[in-house]
């Protein structure tokens, strides 16, 4: 019941009250003292108060009590530890085989004024191509060559045997072994008399043998213009 209805009752009561007194005069006589008109009223008004004052200390008993929502209190986030991950071992890389050393690639011979200055140019020769031997005879091979390029041979050059049957016991031989190149070296038009010891095959036939020259690098040169063209010997071997 609402404090509204509670004072609406009450208001009620007392003009029910009031219009009862009002025509208490038609009552039936008592031989118990009569009030007042006023004294009526006053009672009237004092029992309605405590009428009202009980209906309201009920309809206070009634109401629930208020109880505050409790908040949900956060739970507090706990931090891992900085403990170090354990890494999963991987399986090793196969160990690849080592490359083989790259061949070294001869350096070009210097140029000058556009021509190779490792050029040589052949004089005199001995003996002739076509010369007859017989099978196994031993000879000397002659070559005689003048330096006509610009670059200076020095004694770490090389006779080497480029194709063909080899008549020597070497495919490469110094020159200070097998000619007159002194420590000075052969300078630009210089001349270089090669001596070579040789033996001629024991099956009868005709042979050649292809040979050059070569720098300390290890780079080939010849006769001709550009110094890139091989010499040889050719030999009969005949009963």
């Amino acid at each position: 019941m609402t404090k509204k209805y509670t004072l609406t009752l009450f208001l009620t009561v007392i003009f029910a009250s009031l219009f009862l007194a009002a025509c208490g005069g038609a009552a039936p006589e008592s031989t118990e003292p009569t009030l007042s008109q006023e004294d009526q009223i006053n009672q009237i008004y004092t029992q309605a108060a405590e009428t009202l004052q009980a209906e309201i200390a009920l309809t206070e008993a009634a109401q629930p009590e208020a109880t505050s929502t409790p908040q949900n209190t956060p739970t507090p986030v706990i931090l891992a530890t900085n403990t170090p991950l354990a890494l999963e071992s991987s399986t090793p890389f196969p160990t690849l085989p080592a490359l083989p050393s790259p061949t070294p690639i001869p350096t070009k011979p210097p140029t000058s004024g556009g021509r190779p200055c490792l050029r040589a140019e052949l004089i005199f020769e001995s003996p002739k191509d076509g010369a007859i031997l017989k099978p196994g005879q031993s000879f000397l091979k002659f070559w005689n060559f003048a330096n006509s390029g610009d670059c200076t041979w020095t004694e770490n050059f090389h006779l080497v045997h480029m194709g063909g049957p080899n008549f020597t016991d070497s495919g490469s031989i110094a020159l200070p072994d097998i000619s007159n190149i002194t420590e000075d070296g052969i300078a630009n038009g210089g001349k270089l008399e090669i001596t070579v010891s040789m033996q001629a095959p024991d099956a009868p036939g005709r042979y050649k043998s292809i040979w050059m020259l070569q720098d300390e690098n290890g780079q080939a040169f010849g006769v001709g213009a550009l110094g890139d063209e091989i010499f040889w010997l050719e030999i009969v071997v005949r009963e």
